[in-house]
């Protein structure tokens, strides 16, 4: 019930802030960008992403002569940062 309540109010704030803060509405004509539009973002945090999993891999076999495990590989490689090598 307590996770209804939450998820009702963030969607409400999110429509509150979505709201333009002036009231003037006026009509732009949009402009057409060739091959532009969205976030950039998220190709960078995936190719970060990838990239840690090949560096983990990496740094695994070297140090300690194994495979990631897959919940190493899941995080990114982050958290073979945290693991320990065996005698």
């Amino acid at each position: 019930m307590k996770l209804k309540k939450l998820t009702a109010a963030a969607l409400a704030a999110a429509m509150l802030l979505s709201v333009p803060a002036t009231s003037e509405a006026y009509y732009c004509h949009p402009k057409v960008v060739a091959g532009g539009g969205g976030s950039s973002a998220a190709p960078w945090f995936i190719i970060g992403c990838a990239g840690g999993v090949v560096l983990a891999a990496l740094a695994a076999n070297y140090r300690d002569g194994r495979e990631l495990t897959a919940q190493e590989a899941w995080s990114c490689g982050t958290l073979f940062l945290f693991s320990r090598p065996r005698p």
